[in-house]
């Protein structure tokens, strides 16, 4: 599950999102609360009205003049004007609320028990309720209290965020400062045994594991390098004491001899690349610099043996001399896989290595690679039907890449051929 907003984010929402209902549900209730206050004191004081007016009339048999100028008092229809007379059309006892256009009425019927008519009270209302003005009023204070509550919730989800971000960006602090020596193994002694405090020990045990994993690759790395370059060393060293046999004998070396030789030297740069890579702090700032044309052209030069045997050609086209601040030889490994991989791809035709200032491309007119098999050819271990290698080329050439912030591109079409283009940065003038 991938999350969108951050945990900060989140509860800052949260809270502003628990402020607006919050917010809203209150001034919905107050408003609705006022109105039914109001309309409840309204008919408390018609209330009171009618029972003035029954009590007087029980005891004066007259129909007294109402307490309030809002208040009509009819006794039966006949009086009523035609206005008032259409409110009563249905009434029954008691207490009910009608309309005339704008007007509101609250209004009493009761029957008088020595009349055969009813008492009818008339409540003119309009000028006590809620208003529209009264009403806009209302509603902006109400508003203006949703929007405060809502801004709290904003500074009170601020400073909460921070409380419970707090231990975590610590936890982040710490494994940040952490290296490939220097591992945080003691994160649980720095938290509480609470959600963060789980979070730090489920890293302290990963960090524990990768130590060790690191450590095993640091034993590895020096017993390969001691075990891989003595026997290196020691072919190296026949290699040159037949090559000097023949020699003073005036005899032609074997060709066999010639390719342990290429084979060896081979192995070495293999050896030398691979260890280089699999350190993480392997980038040397300070290399010396030096031309990328002459570099080039040693490397087609070293792998001519390869179409001793084979009608083709290889050109290099040099359109800038660019210079470069990298390892010399771990560049000119990169190129030699990529012309390698040219060669073996192409039995016959041309291959063209062209440097410019920002690149160098290789273009062979070889069989080509599919379009499927163009998001995996550098990865380790993959080779086309046509190489004779262990597919480490490409792979070797990627990770330098990744490693000195190059950029390998690989344009190919099936039966017509690759370009494969290495681009590097040249340093800033």
């Amino acid at each position: 599950m991938t999350f969108r907003h951050s945990l900060r984010t989140r509860i800052i929402v949260a809270f502003c999102l628990f402020g607006a209902v919050l917010g809203i549900v209150y001034g919905t209730a107050v408003y609705i609360s006022l109105d039914l206050i109001d309309d409840h004191l309204v008919d408390s004081r018609l209330s009171q009205e009618l029972e003035h007016i029954v009590v007087h009339h029980r005891q004066y048999s007259d129909i007294p003049l109402p307490t309030s100028p809002y208040i009509s008092v009819y006794i039966g229809t006949s009086s009523m004007p035609p206005h008032v007379l259409q409110m009563t059309g249905g009434l029954t006892e008691g207490f009910h609320e009608a309309y005339y256009g704008k007007d509101e009425y609250h209004i009493a019927v009761q029957r008088l028990s020595n009349l055969d008519s009813f008492l009818y009270l008339f409540y003119d209302v309009s000028a006590l309720e809620f208003t529209e003005k009264r009403k806009l009023i209302i509603g902006s204070v109400l508003v203006a209290g949703v929007i405060l509550i809502i801004g709290m919730g904003l500074w009170i989800g601020w400073l909460t965020s921070r409380k419970v971000m707090a231990p975590v960006s610590h936890l982040a602090e710490q494994v940040n400062k952490s290296g490939p020596d220097k591992l945080p193994t003691d994160l649980s002694n720095h938290f509480y045994q609470d959600e963060v405090g789980v979070l730090a020990r489920a890293l302290e045990k990963t960090m524990q594991r990768v130590e060790a994993f690191v450590n095993r690759e640091h034993l590895f790395t020096r017993d390969v390098s001691h075990e891989l370059r003595t026997p290196v060393t020691v072919i190296k060293g026949a290699v040159e004491l037949l090559k000097r046999h023949f020699s003073d004998e005036k005899k032609s070396p074997p060709r066999a001899l010639s390719r342990i030789d290429r084979s060896v030297n081979k192995m070495e740069s293999i050896i030398e690349t691979l260890l280089w890579l699999s350190r993480e702090d392997a980038v040397d700032h300070q290399a010396p610099v030096f031309a990328v044309l002459p570099a080039v052209r040693e490397v087609i030069d070293q792998n001519r043996y390869l179409i001793t045997d084979k009608p083709i050609e290889i050109d290099l086209i040099a359109k800038a001399d660019p210079q470069l601040t990298v390892p010399s030889p771990l560049f000119q490994i990169a190129v030699a896989n990529l012309i390698r991989n040219a060669l073996q791809s192409a039995p016959t035709g041309n291959i063209t290595v062209t440097v410019h200032k920002d690149r160098v491309v290789v273009l062979d007119s070889g069989v080509g690679i599919a379009t499927r098999d163009l998001e995996t050819v550098t990865q380790p271990y993959v080779h086309g039907s046509s190489s004779e290698g262990f597919g480490l080329g490409l792979s070797i050439v990627s990770r330098l890449c990744d490693r000195f912030g190059w950029q390998l591109k690989i344009n190919s079409v099936v039966g017509s051929g690759t370009t494969v283009q290495l681009i590097f940065r040249t340093p800033a003038k």
